[in-house]
């Protein structure tokens, strides 16, 4: 399903060396490569030496069809069974290298007989009728059973990510139907389906590690074949895949998974899917198996593109990582983004997709002192209307505390532990993208506020690394991470800051016995004249005492005016210290002579992104217990590329019909499709396998090249194979990346690794700015062709 340039994960898997069988000679190797398969032939030895001293005894690990261990777990004997499996599952749990399916001959068909065996009990016990959790517990009980079937799975999900081992699992068609076989028996809804889960797990990881050679298919439909295969005139005729093949039982199953409440099992389902998606024959599947019915294909359950959206705002950085991964395959299919397109939260999907472009990224303060004189400052200043870089807020801490009113403390205090932290945060904080809080900081305040009131009754405080994780969940779109400014790294919750709460500020609170009408003001020169034009003023003093809360002043004036006046000046002790020019505003003249411009700090500060977007095994790369969030941000603006191709594909649609093209082929379809040209490059990405099923149709991008070049490569009209999926639909599409273009140009302009894949949605997106112009023009607005891009 995905382009030829996404698939360079999966190559591994065609360049390993395959394992010389013996009595073969083996083809002589370089020096280098001779020298390596001797210090690998020695490691191997040196472990089994090593696990003769751990068993004290033989190791049993000579390859060969006669090895101890797996002639133990085929002789039907419960000891000997249970003595292979011990051993096996310690060694491959250390040393996977040293148990190979290919020469331990008979070891596969082993674990999966002890699965199958298992998977026959249960269904013979729901055939009688009996209790799932009545089973007699004897030497050949169902619980003994399930422990010798989770020890084979364990050991065959240990073995599947070694190169030389996974051979044996892609010929094994006992295999694939186990995995479905134990899915299935996942979903009966019986009380002990839950007795499968570690089973299901263990073999979704094999599944995992062959996923992209196994084909899938539609019901009643035969294996999609390759442009090779149908170049072929000698080939048999395709033949429909029966109802039980696990070609046609595996979609259904992993979808279903995805609608679990195990979130093991959610993180896996969506693996796999990703997975097989990568097997260009299962396009077909993956198109149309999105529309919401395509008889004869039953839907009982909601299509995991429906889940990934439903899940995508948690703040889960493994499950992230699973589900951006399944989105970014799925959108490879133009018809899915198209019908991605129509949904009515397209902006909201795409905002959240811009939120993860920097998760877990490494930030770089950069400051560039710009050193203007101070005869310039005046000249820019004026010019420019202020500084347009100002430096980022910085965190600030309550020493005190004093961040909730007295009733919002009175509620708050009686909540139990984390709603309190998450009410108390969300009254405290907000969003702002510019703005920062150290992780340290957060507690700070945090200990700071609650502290005081610990006692018998009330909720202990949280500890700081549970403060930290309820922020994400207190305020939406915030995100820890690691922020390097001048070598020193610093723990940062970033989009954070301190709510500005004037009712919090006592010294710009009126308390003026009996005032109601200003319980709050912004600041002290406001409080000021609040009083003065509320309290004194109106027509005199009713009385020549101070009402200021408890201020006992009483004026020994007798003159109704000097008694303001002196009241006047006695109310600014209650208040902030005020500046006289401040307050006598009203009396300054145009001629009045401008105090002289301060010289400023004139600094640039900028941050500078850096997205590890690479292979995880490369010399330097992060390890995933450092930075668990890696990946992240990569897929997301894959994903955004994908869907910036289909918008500009569905703006040239428009611009066709708009322009009476898209009636039909010959001249018109030709010159329709001028710059559907963009089509042709994504057929070359290697999606020539979409749509293209028993009925032996053109798949979407051939069809749209073809249109694009005015002809077509076989019979029929190429606008009619296009009418189930419309790209003019996806024009919504078009017009939500126009309005996210400031937040894909920041991106690009600030991230190396995340610009290197934006870089071309970018000028998909400002295509398709200046061809909406011409569609919509906006009244007063210059020709699109006049328009240049970032304004």
């Amino acid at each position: 399903m995905s382009a030829v340039a996404a698939r360079q994960a999966g190559t591994s898997l065609h360049q390993r060396i395959p394992f010389s069988q013996p009595g073969v000679a083996k083809p002589p190797a370089p020096r280098g490569q001779a020298g390596q398969a001797q210090g690998r032939a020695s490691a191997r030895v040196g472990a089994r030496q090593y696990w003769s001293r751990v068993f004290g005894g033989p190791h049993f690990l000579d390859p060969g069809p006669s090895n101890r261990l797996v002639l133990s777990i085929r002789s039907g004997i419960a000891a000997d069974i249970d003595f292979g499996l011990d051993r096996l599952v310690q060694v491959t749990s250390v040393d996977p290298d040293l148990v190979r399916l290919g020469e331990m001959t008979g070891l596969l068909d082993g674990c999966l007989a002890l699965i199958r065996d298992y998977v026959e009990r249960r269904r013979a016990d729901r055939a009688r009728g009996l209790a799932s959790f009545g089973a007699v517990v004897t030497e050949d009980s169902r619980d003994v059973l399930r422990r010798r079937a989770g020890e084979a799975a364990l050991i065959l999900r240990n073995v599947a990510p070694e190169s030389r081992s996974r051979d044996p699992l892609l010929a094994s068609r006992k295999l694939k139907k186990a995995i479905c076989d134990v899915l299935d028996e996942g979903e009966t809804g019986l009380l002990d389906s839950e007795e499968t889960t570690e089973i299901r797990l263990c073999l979704l990881d094999v599944l995992e590690c062959i996923a992209e050679h196994i084909p899938l298919a539609l019901p009643g439909h035969a294996i999609a074949a390759t442009a090779e295969e149908e170049a072929d005139e000698n080939r048999p005729p395709p033949t429909p895949e029966p109802a039980d093949s696990p070609s046609v039982r595996l979609f259904p199953l992993l979808v279903s998974l995805t609608r679990t409440k195990d979130r093991a099992l959610i993180l896996a389902g969506f693996r796999c899917l990703s997975a097989l998606a990568l097997n260009d024959k299962s396009d077909s599947v993956f198109a149309l198996l999105t529309y919401e019915a395509v008889p004869p294909l039953p839907k009982p359950h909601p299509h995991p593109i429906q889940t990934a959206i439903e899940l995508l705002p948690l703040a889960d950085a493994e499950l992230n990582l699973a589900i951006l991964e399944f989105v970014y395959q799925h959108t490879l299919l133009p018809s899915n983004s198209a019908l991605l397109a129509t949904r009515p939260e397209l902006l909201g999907i795409l905002r959240l997709l811009c939120g993860k472009f920097h998760v877990g990224s490494k930030v770089e303060e950069v400051e560039i002192d710009l050193s203007v004189a101070q005869s310039e400052a005046k000249t820019y200043r004026d010019t420019h209307g202020g500084v347009k870089h100002p430096r980022k807020p910085s965190a600030l801490v309550a020493a005190k505390g004093n961040l909730v009113t007295r009733e919002e403390l009175a509620q708050l205090i009686s909540l139990p532990e984390p709603s309190r932290a998450l009410e108390w945060m969300r009254l405290v904080y907000e969003v702002d993208p510019h703005s920062d809080v150290t992780q340290v900081a957060l507690w700070q305040t945090y200990q700071a506020q609650w502290a005081p009131h610990m006692a018998p009754g009330v909720s202990m405080m949280l500890p700081a690394s549970d403060v930290i994780k309820v922020s994400q969940q207190a305020i939406p779109g915030v995100q820890p991470m690691v922020v390097e400014t001048g070598g020193e790294r610093k723990f940062v919750i970033r989009g954070l800051r301190l709510k500005e709460r004037p009712e919090l500020l006592n010294r710009h609170r009126c308390r003026w016995t009996g005032c109601t009408s200003a319980p709050a003001l912004d600041t002290a020169p406001a409080c000021f004249h609040h009083i003065y034009s509320q309290h004194l003023s109106p027509p005199s003093p009713s009385s020549p005492s101070c009402a200021w809360h408890n201020c006992t002043y009483t004026s020994s004036q007798s003159d109704p005016a000097l008694i303001l006046a002196d009241l006047s000046l006695h109310v600014r002790t209650h208040i902030s210290p005020l500046d006289e020019a401040r307050l006598s505003s009203s009396s300054e003249s145009p001629d009045a002579v401008a105090a002289p411009l301060l010289d400023l700090p004139h600094v640039l500060h900028h941050a500078r992104y850096h997205t590890y977007a690479g292979d995880v095994a490369a010399p330097g790369a992060p390890s995933p217990l450092e930075n668990p969030f890696q990946g992240v941000g990569y897929f997301a603006a894959l994903t955004v590329r994908n869907l910036s191709r289909i918008a500009k594909l569905a703006v040239d649609a428009c611009v066709a019909n708009a322009q009476g093209a898209g009636g039909g082929g010959g001249a018109g379809g030709g010159g329709g499709g001028g710059k559907g040209a963009s089509g042709s490059v994504l057929v070359a990405s290697g999606n020539s396998a979409i749509g293209r099923l028993a009925g032996d149709q053109q798949s979407i991008f051939e069809a749209f090249a073809a249109a694009a070049e005015g002809s077509n490569k076989k019979d029929g009209d190429v606008f009619a194979r296009l009418e189930k999926v419309d790209f003019a639909q996806a024009l919504p599409l078009a017009e939500a990346l126009v309005a996210l273009q400031p937040t894909l140009n920041a991106t690009v302009m600030s991230d190396v690794a995340l610009g290197k894949v934006l870089g071309e949605a970018v000028l998909q997106v400002e295509e398709c700015r200046r061809a909406l112009l011409k569609l919509k023009p906006v009244e007063g607005a210059p020709p699109a062709e006049d328009v240049q891009m970032g304004e």
